[in-house]
């Protein structure tokens, strides 16, 4: 079949959106300062890494195409990375939660139970907004975990004021917002693993929990 050049441009096109969204997302900090790409990704990975030293763990909590991020990383951070992480995505647990308690606490509830202070919650949400991610977030801050938030579509969505960082790619399109979010996660990860980021004693110290 006859490949249009319309179908080119497309594609083309598509690539080039996403690639360029690699270096426009923004990161900042729990008082809104902005930071620099390589800053945000250092101290996310300074984090992780102090932490997990200190025996807290990584916990991933997302929807849809985000839980699939977000089960995706827990599996790398703690198979790849040797990072204790996990994330509360199993059916049975969905259900009995949001059954119970309502479909908004299907993580706030696990967070309550099986986090602890010092522990770092990665809160992944394309549009900032799901009532659930929110509460999580919430949940954490109030327990004294760490807060990594990672949004896209609105600049103001309420998820980018949560947390000790906060990653946002200015899109409206969830592949776009699904995928980049995974590139982030995967390149603090990667950094880690490589040795390639400073050490948590080169990096400056990421704000306190909330």
């Amino acid at each position: 079949m006859q490949t249009l050049p319309s179908q080119l441009a497309f594609a083309t096109d598509y690539f080039r959106q996403l690639a360029s969204l690699s270096e426009t997302f923004e990161v900042s900090d729990r008082q809104s300062q902005p930071l620099s790409f390589d800053e945000g990704i250092s101290r996310a990975a300074a984090l992780v890494r102090k932490q997990t030293q200190q025996q807290k763990k990584v916990i991933f909590i997302g929807n849809g195409g985000s839980a699939a991020v977000a089960s995706h990383q827990a599996i790398d951070y703690w198979r790849n990375g040797g990072f204790p992480a996990m994330a509360f995505n199993d059916g049975a647990l969905l259900t009995c939660i949001s059954n119970d308690f309502g479909y908004e606490q299907v993580f706030s509830k696990p967070i309550a139970t099986f986090a602890q202070p010092g522990d770092i919650v990665f809160a992944i949400s394309s549009s900032g907004q799901s009532a659930n991610i929110l509460a999580g977030a919430n949940q954490a801050n109030q327990m004294g975990c760490y807060v990594i938030t990672l949004s896209a579509f609105e600049p103001d969505n309420p998820l980018r004021q949560l947390g000790n960082l906060n990653f946002y790619v200015p899109t409206m399109a969830y592949g776009f917002a699904e995928i980049t979010h995974l590139c982030i996660c995967h390149c603090i990860l990667d950094g880690l693993m490589k040795g390639a980021l400073p050490e948590a004693d080169q990096v400056e110290e990421t704000a306190t929990p909330a």
